[in-house]
């Protein structure tokens, strides 16, 4: 018979450095990759002027959401196809689930000054 415990301790383990390693890449890499992508795309740059200072812009690209969205539809599948091993299944998947998260937060944030514009009033 096995000690919960036991079981438990040896989930713990991956399970946190999974979480970790899935923040690290949504913190450092997830933004300087979709820049790379927008760089290769040549996505044009949108205003950095706050938006009631602008006038009229043209619309944003669809080129620059599918600079955002390519690398979470690359990297959760690419987590979750991992998760089918057992013994890398709580990692892969902590790490998948952390990284979703982050590189939302992250998106959100940039998202948000690169659209709304952001300058010292």
């Amino acid at each position: 018979m096995t000690d919960k415990n036991s079981r438990t301790d040896h989930v713990l383990a991956p399970a946190t450095f999974g979480a970790i390693t899935g923040g690290i890449l949504a913190v450092i890499a997830y933004f300087p990759l979709v820049a790379l992508l927008q760089n290769v795309f040549d996505v044009p740059e949108l205003t950095a002027t706050p938006k009631k200072y602008r006038g009229e812009t043209e619309p944003i690209s669809p080129w620059y959401w599918i600079t955002w969205m390519v690398p979470a539809l690359v990297a959760i599948p690419a987590g979750l196809t991992l998760s089918r091993w057992r013994r890398i299944r709580v990692f892969a998947l902590a790490s998948s689930a952390t990284f979703a998260l982050g590189a939302a937060v992250v998106a959100a944030v940039v998202i948000s000054f690169e659209v709304n514009g952001f300058a010292p009033d």
